[in-house]
């Protein structure tokens, strides 16, 4: 009787032993909790370089990038047509974003989900991101082929002047606004227009109206108007504007962005 019980103890201490080791271990979450400063920082450490960010707010988006703020910290969220997936969301605010961080270009997160209070979205990216070339502000200067000058080297009223500037890079300093303008005498539509700060000395603020931008360029502009910061940067003269249009509106003529700086990044396409 007493080997008996014994081998029947013996049989459901193994049973129970196969049980525990069979048991389903709970999935460990690859996104590791931080803040948009830790993520960027690497003040918190995630193996995979995996993130999970919460409660961060959206700047601005267009296309294939978000800008992202939380505290004083502002950076770049990218996914395929993640601007037009986070205005299908329900909520807006309060947003958890899982993302991976990327080193190139520059420091970015590629978002791969993002949740709300109400519902969730997924971020595909299986396509590139046309993302800017980058490099730091400090010691940054006008690259050779770039003629720096003041925005009072545009007149409109000088045509053979403008005519001489056309295919030529220049780099200054200018006020940046968005809005609807005048483009032709019987059109109008939203542009990217550069203005000087003072009078010429015929008495008026040279304009040039930017040719639509890419989006990863046009976000940076954004940017700058959001913060209510100049336009730093160089352009290429691409075509003058006829002489009515010019004399009625003092828009030199159109320029395509080369290069933009914001705070302590230079952008170029």
């Amino acid at each position: 009787m007493k080997r008996e019980l014994v081998l029947l103890w013996a049989a459901s201490t193994f049973a129970a032993t196969l049980v525990g080791c069979h048991k389903e271990e709970a999935p460990v979450d690859p996104y590791v909790d931080a803040t948009l400063r830790e993520a960027t920082y690497g003040e918190v450490i995630s193996d995979d370089f995996t993130y999970k960010i919460s409660k961060a707010e959206i700047v601005d988006g267009l296309g294939d990038i978000l800008v992202v703020k939380q505290g004083n910290l502002t950076e770049f969220f990218t996914g395929n047509g993640i601007a037009g997936k986070i205005d299908s969301l329900t909520e807006k605010t309060g947003l958890t974003f899982r993302v991976l961080k990327s080193f190139s270009p520059v420091v970015h997160f590629e978002v791969q989900n993002v949740v709300s209070a109400k519902d969730s979205v997924v971020i595909p990216q299986d396509k590139p991101i046309a993302f800017p070339r980058t490099q730091d502000a400090m010691g940054f200067a006008p690259p050779e082929d770039y003629n720096v000058v003041e925005m009072s080297a545009f007149r409109y009223n000088d045509t053979e002047g403008l005519r001489t500037m056309i295919g030529k890079k220049y780099a200054f300093r200018a006020k940046l606004s968005y809005g609807l303008e005048q483009v032709r005498p019987d059109s109008s539509a939203y542009t990217w227009t550069l203005q000087g700060f003072e009078p010429s000395a015929w008495g008026q603020t040279p304009k040039l109206r930017l040719n639509t931008p890419r989006p990863s360029l046009e976000i940076v502009l954004r940017l700058l108007m959001a913060t209510g910061q100049d336009f730093v940067g160089g352009v290429t003269y691409k075509d003058i504007e006829p002489w009515d249009y010019r004399h009625k509106n003092y828009v030199c003529g159109t320029v395509d962005i080369g290069y933009v700086r914001y705070l302590d990044k230079v952008f170029t396409r």
